[in-house]
């Protein structure tokens, strides 16, 4: 039994190709919208935090053999504690990431290690476009004066993300609920429209939208703040599906 620790769309993908070659599994997600895009795949998913104590409990009486961890590049605490429990039980753990863009060595990409020093950077230009989700937006919030007129947060039209940056203070004149894929062009009205100077990103990969955002911003001279990934040392990695299935049946 493979334990999918799933959320992202590159999940869903990974999930159907596992089923179609009859690999029995089991998928894991923390938030409402992970568990809504594996609703109608026909496996058990479980929507759930999973704390180490947890997780070697599901695996011992799932009798899981294998972790595949899917999750965000920014689920740092997840990957964590799977890589723990695997090294704990003596099971295999295997992480599929894609490779980063190239576009991250433009001048013009300001390249940062957190939210807290992202939110520092930002002070320096009047119009932020923020697309990071809705969770580490209070970062800017508490950093940025006058920050009703100068920050703009773009998020998933979900109730719960919408909720929390209402919650902040966030505004109709400053939020925008929209679900991607998002094209180049598109990036750039919404880039217009709101006379953004600097557009604040997690170094996500292509999956995550971030060329057409880069692509974007950088044709209109507009700079970006790039939150690099955590540094984890994954103990394999792969980096895209079919080699991700060849190991999974090995």
């Amino acid at each position: 039994m493979i334990l999918v620790l799933a959320g992202t769309k590159e999940s869903r993908e990974i999930i159907k190709r596992l089923q179609e070659i009859n690999q029995p599994l089991i998928a894991s997600v923390v938030s409402d919208y992970g568990y809504q895009l594996l609703a109608e795949s026909g496996i058990e998913v479980i929507q759930e935090k999973l704390t180490s104590e947890k997780m070697e409990r599901l695996v011992k009486e799932k009798d899981i053999t294998k972790i595949v961890d899917t999750t965000h590049p920014f689920a740092q605490e997840v990957s964590l504690t799977a890589i723990e429990v695997a090294q704990s039980l003596e099971i295999d753990y295997l992480r599929f990431e894609r490779e980063g863009l190239e576009f991250a060595d433009n001048e013009s990409v300001i390249r940062v290690d957190s939210y807290e020093e992202a939110a520092k950077k930002a002070k320096n230009f009047n119009r932020i476009l923020l697309t990071i989700g809705s969770r580490r937006l209070h970062y800017f919030v508490e950093e940025l004066e006058n920050w009703q007129e100068r920050l703009v947060a773009r998020v998933l039209p979900n109730w719960k993300f919408i909720k929390e940056a209402n919650d902040l203070g966030f505004t109709p004149k400053n939020l925008i609920a929209m679900q991607g894929p998002f094209t180049k062009e598109l990036n750039q009205r919404l880039l217009k429209d709101y006379q953004i100077d600097v557009l604040v990103t997690k170094a996500s990969g292509k999956v995550g939208g971030l060329n057409t955002k880069l692509e974007a911003a950088l044709e209109l001279g507009v700079k970006v703040i790039l939150i690099e990934r955590p540094a984890i040392d994954y103990p394999k990695v792969v980096r895209d599906i079919e080699s991700l299935i060849v190991e999974t049946e090995g």
